[in-house]
């Protein structure tokens, strides 16, 4: 195919000699979850220490880990926002929970001391068991929504046994959407 066969799908940024191309859109309509996912991610299992899982988000900057069982089967995802679930006074828990909390005077050392409490326990019971899920035939129109509504990485598991296959995050679809066509 000619180099500039999608010239009309150029990026916008082409003007300022931008490397980045737009695929066209009946490219992106082809493509599945399996072509854009990472495969085989770094995972925890249920059975280790919530501290396993804190140090894997800590030191990779993830948002999210998928938590499995002894046979890589999917139970659940285990990401920041539960990180700071554990960590917030229970009281603003609560739903609705309490508007202002000026008067709660909790210092670095008692968030610390929440965690500490919990960090030996197995991040299972932590982990959010309803998790969006993906599988590798999703269609990529249906992954970007899936992205687009739950904020988060996405696990991607066979259909069948549910074994963790993947993952995909928004830097995937991003890198694939700025591909030239091949």
């Amino acid at each position: 195919m000619p180099p500039n066969a999608y010239s009309h799908w150029a990026s916008p940024f082409a003007q300022f000699g931008s490397p980045f191309h737009i695929l066209p859109p009946e490219h992106l309509y082809r493509m599945t979850c399996a072509e854009i996912m990472t495969p085989d991610p770094m995972t925890v299992r249920a059975d280790e220490p919530l501290s396993r899982a804190i140090e894997i988000l800590r030191d990779n900057r993830y948002r999210s880990v998928p938590v499995v069982d002894n046979d890589g089967i999917m139970v659940g995802q285990f990401g920041i926002h539960a990180l700071l679930a554990l960590i917030v006074p229970k009281s603003a828990m609560i739903r609705g929970g309490t508007p202002n909390l000026a008067f709660i005077n909790d210092d670095f050392v008692d968030l610390q001391r929440r965690l500490v409490e919990e960090r030996d326990q197995p991040v299972g019971r932590f982990a959010e068991k309803d998790a969006v899920t993906l599988h590798p035939d999703t269609a990529l129109t249906h992954v970007v929504l899936s992205l687009y509504n739950c904020h988060n990485n996405l696990p991607v598991v066979e259909r069948d046994t549910g074994k963790l296959v993947g993952i995909v995050s928004y830097w995937d679809i991003v890198g694939h959407l700025l591909e030239e066509p091949k």
